[in-house]
């Protein structure tokens, strides 16, 4: 059975190691740099991933539009 303290104290997630002060990624300092680093660049891969899938998909039509915009602009 564990004490009240038990129940409030953050542990990380990888090494289970009691976490001292506020953590939103739920991993020690150790941790985010060994796993932390990698779990952000794979986000910001998959993000540009879209947008590369997006603009491959909508890009004549994305090309299109810009290019009336900036004739409205000029006239």
């Amino acid at each position: 059975m564990k004490t009240d303290t038990e129940k409030d104290e953050k542990i990380c997630r990888a090494c289970k190691r009691i976490l001292v002060g506020e953590s939103k990624s739920g991993l020690c300092p150790d941790c985010f740099n060994k796993y932390g680093s990698v779990v952000a660049t794979i986000g910001i891969g998959g993000i540009l991933s879209l947008g590369v899938k997006w603009v491959s998909k909508n890009g004549g039509k994305f090309a299109k539009h810009a290019f009336d915009v900036i004739r409205l602009i000029k006239s």
